[in-house]
């Protein structure tokens, strides 16, 4: 007896039945599947064993998650892709399945499949911050800089904790900025970045990112003044700051938890800001998870402090809950250009020193 026919007669436990059966009912997974292999490769142990549990349990997650991570020590990475989305497809959809297909074909750089199936990622899970980040990586790969900028934005929004976020989606959105020769505005992610957590991310190797993107942008100009001390009236309260955008009025709340400066769509229309019709992102907002549309100030101005080209997200103004008479949230792409302070009576707004 052959090796190929004892294997199928243990795995797939027919003992009674033709080993033509057998062979049936291995090729019918195989369709559902979507693949096909070689006889060499299907009759693997790890293999076959995860084929012959797809058999008896379609849906068996663990099952197509081992028989995908088989494949692809086999060789056959495209095969594992295309069988953890059939199987997705079968099964309900399933998240989970569809992201380790498209960290698979990232790594062929398919990246029109990849958009492909991280769209039914988004789709599935429209608040979990991943499927934006592979989709993101996918619009690298074609450059198409505009959405992989969004996506980026978007997953960095949905992350939960800053402070466990790791640093490459915002070296990945810096990248973005730089290959669109924005090399000033390639700079707000990395001081986004560094602003989360001075200690940890104040680095030479993100000094040098800085110096390099500002000395391309020619972007020392960019902001000016002396400085602004803020009191604070008590611990926990919020911080409302008089601000114009593009010269225009506005009260703000000073919100170091926001990515963006936030305004109303209201307020926008008045500062006459720049928008990005394609740059629609998501993010956390005080009833949930909110959308708004990525956008430009020519400038932001608290007191004597200035910024120029200051990125903003434009939220609707039924979605922009910030209280009776706020127009917006004075959010990081402002502050993270100054070094500030917060302690129990003040926040101190200062310019960024030489050695940044």
């Amino acid at each position: 007896m052959t090796y190929r026919v004892v294997l199928l007669l243990i795995l797939l436990c027919w003992h009674i039945s033709p080993c033509a059966a057998a062979e049936d009912a291995l090729q019918a997974v195989l369709d559902r599947l979507g693949i096909s292999l070689p006889d060499q490769v299907s009759n693997r142990l790890p293999i076959a064993s995860r084929l012959d549990q797809l058999r008896r349990e379609p849906c068996d997650q663990t099952a197509i998650f081992d028989l995908g991570k088989g494949l692809e020590d086999a060789g056959y990475r495209r095969e594992a892709a295309t069988a953890l989305v059939s199987f997705s497809e079968h099964c309900g959809g399933n998240e989970g399945a569809l992201r380790r297909a498209a960290n698979i074909l990232l790594k062929l750089t398919d990246y029109g499949k990849t958009i492909d199936i991280t769209n039914k990622i988004v789709e599935l899970t429209p608040y979990n911050d991943n499927g934006y980040y592979l989709r993101a990586r996918a619009y690298d790969g074609i450059k198409d800089y505009k959405h992989a900028i969004a996506d980026y934005v978007t997953g960095i929004e949905l992350f939960g904790d800053k402070d466990r976020i790791s640093s490459n989606s915002y070296i990945r959105l810096s990248d973005a900025y730089a290959a669109l020769q924005q090399y000033c505005e390639a700079m707000r992610p990395i001081e986004a970045w560094v602003a989360i957590n001075p200690a940890r991310n104040d680095t030479s190797q993100t000094r040098a990112i800085l110096a390099t993107l500002a000395q391309k942008g020619n972007c020392s100009s960019e902001t000016s003044g002396r400085g602004e001390t803020i009191a604070v009236s008590g611990a926990g309260k919020q911080i409302n700051v008089a601000v114009q955008v593009n010269g225009t009025r506005g009260r703000f709340l000073l919100d170091t938890g926001a990515t963006f400066v936030l305004v109303r769509r209201t307020f926008a229309a008045s500062a006459r800001l720049h928008v990005q019709d394609d740059g629609r992102i998501r993010l956390h907002t005080a009833n949930g998870i909110g959308s708004a549309i990525l956008g430009r100030a020519d400038t932001v101005r608290l007191g004597t402090i200035e910024a120029r080209n200051v990125a903003v997200a434009v939220q609707s103004d039924s979605d922009a809950a910030y209280g009776q008479g706020i127009d917006g949230l004075l959010g990081m792409s402002f502050l993270s250009r100054f070094d500030v302070r917060i302690d129990e009576r003040a926040v101190m707004i200062r310019p960024r020193t030489a050695t940044r």
